[in-house]
């Protein structure tokens, strides 16, 4: 299977497990266990890895396991940049703060520190 990429799901619909690869959104495998799913896929794969050789086709670059650093560097209107300073001075707390707090509550990801932290989100219609 080379170095790509397995995603497995139960379906309740076939009761049985599906196996694909996001390099390869076309293919998917089943299996009455995972180990046959994929199994299946990775008789797939290597099918479609040949094809595309054969072919002359570029292959899929396989996805990695990635680090972030933690940081993002973003641009704002300074009226905005202005309006969140002073809201986060309103909740005492850093900009930082206030946005990762905002992020985090969107993405509902939000921590014990950052719920119990009394910051709040513009869209939240807390007040």
């Amino acid at each position: 299977m080379d170095t790509y990429s397995c995603r497995l799901l139960w379906s309740d619909e076939d009761g049985g497990y599906i196996a694909t690869s996001p390099e390869f959104p076309d293919l998917s495998a089943f299996g009455a266990t995972a180990a046959e799913a994929v199994a299946a896929l990775e008789a797939l794969l290597e099918d479609a890895v040949g094809t595309y050789r054969d072919s002359g086709w570029s292959l899929p670059a396989p996805l990695r396991v990635r680090e972030y650093s933690g940081q993002l560097r973003l641009r704002l209107p300074r009226s905005l940049h202005g309006r969140l300073v002073e809201e986060a001075e309103l909740d005492g707390v850093s900009l930082n703060t206030l946005i990762v707090s905002w992020l985090a509550e969107r993405a509902g990801q939000a921590t014990a520190e950052t719920a119990t932290s009394g910051v709040r989100a513009p869209w939240s219609g807390a007040s």
